[in-house]
């Protein structure tokens, strides 16, 4: 074991309703195990949650694969009962909090994954502060890159990027959660110095200088309720044989590829090959989900949304969630979810779906923003 997988849980709650948000460091949490611990929840006082995967890839097998499959029974046991302890404490330690959010932006963090020579992108790392009086007193991190420092050959537990990111922020007076965000087609192939722990620690470390220092949020006026999350089911339509025959026609020669990446692109053809071997026609269905915290508005997407789709929820949100943070895999795990402009990649031959199924995942989750925000009612006390 590298470092230790860890679950998070974060409560925010008033007299009338209490969400928590839960963080796994897990590749990925199906609808099954989701379901399981939404129903454990409601047994101790939480009446709606979220549960959210770092997307660590060296974790156990937890059925990821495109579309969510059952989660073997020794990890949902395990999931649920260490949800449940942390969950107990996060209630045990509530207290009258305020909500802000910070914007940071990331230079030689990561980059698009599956250019040869991409250029520089500053990534934008959300920071979700937790006030109570002038003290900071915790965040929530969202980070949206692959945390896939570690090598594909590595069989160490760890938690990867994300676990570098918490042990970089977080100090005796604060605690730390860190989620991933819209880190589908994002990761640090280009910019990482090394593949072990101490380049894990080494990013973690150059995030954290970049997010810090976080100023406070003074309590001015009352908080606004905690509502239920907003929710919209959505339709995907499977892909088909022929888009799958289409992209390969679009795909260079192999002498025209960079190696690595010619051989990440022959990897996504054999899944697509198994995909449609299934002949898969009924649609997959998922919850695209939204919750306002204090004028923080959360977006919930059960799969791996490319960060420029994670952007445009942003933008299109603006008028009315005018601080909306995106959170991937979370409450389920379809995959990735391409456009119509997505040029042929891994990312479009693993996915189960058909382009533009991206656009219809920005749709509903702007959707349920705005609807999340026309949910506040007159102002009330709010605990985290």
């Amino acid at each position: 074991m590298l470092d230790p997988l860890e679950v998070h849980v974060v409560t925010f709650a008033d007299e009338d309703h209490r969400f928590a948000l839960v963080v796994a460091d897990l590749i990925c949490v199906n609808v099954d195990v989701v379901d399981r611990i939404r129903t454990a929840m409601r047994n101790v006082g939480v009446q709606s949650c979220w549960v959210a995967a770092t997307h660590t890839h060296a974790s156990p097998e937890a059925g990821c694969s495109p579309g969510g499959e059952a989660t073997p029974r020794h990890v949902a046991d395990r999931l649920e009962a260490a949800t449940l302890v942390a969950v107990r404490s996060a209630m045990a330690s509530e207290r009258a909090a305020r909500l802000d959010s910070a914007r940071t932006l990331v230079p030689k963090l990561a980059g698009h994954r599956n250019i040869a020579d991409p250029g520089p992108l500053d990534i934008p790392v959300d920071t979700i502060v937790v006030t109570a009086g002038t003290n900071v007193v915790g965040l929530v991190v969202v980070s949206p890159v692959h945390p896939t420092i570690l090598p594909a050959d590595n069989n160490q537990v760890s938690a990867d990027l994300n676990g570098g990111i918490r042990r970089a922020l977080s100090t005796p007076d604060r605690w730390v959660v860190v989620a991933t965000g819209a880190a589908g087609d994002i990761s640090t192939r280009h910019t990482r110095q090394g593949r072990g722990l101490d380049e894990v620690d080494r990013l973690g470390a150059w995030l954290a200088d970049r997010v810090e220092p976080v100023s406070p949020r003074v309590s001015r006026g009352t908080p606004t309720p905690v509502r239920p999350p907003v929710s919209r089911t959505v339709a995907l339509a499977p892909k088909q044989r022929a888009e799958l025959q289409a992209a390969v026609r679009q795909v260079p020669p192999p002498k025209n590829q960079d190696e690595r990446i010619h051989r990440v692109l022959q990897q996504g053809l054999r899944i697509a090959e198994e995909q449609a071997a299934r002949q898969r026609t009924e649609p997959y269905v998922i919850d695209v989900e939204a919750v306002d915290l204090d004028g923080i508005t959360m977006v919930a997407v059960p799969g791996e949304l490319f960060l420029e789709l994670g952007e445009t929820i942003r933008s299109a949100a603006a008028d009315q969630a005018r601080k909306t943070v995106v959170l991937g895999y979370t409450n389920g795990y379809l995959g990735y979810l391409p456009t119509r402009d997505t040029q042929p990649c891994y990312e479009t031959y693993a996915s189960p779906v058909t382009s533009g199924s991206g656009e219809i995942i920005v749709e509903a989750a702007v959707e349920t923003a705005v609807e999340a925000v026309r949910n506040r009612e007159q102002p009330r006390r709010i605990s985290a």
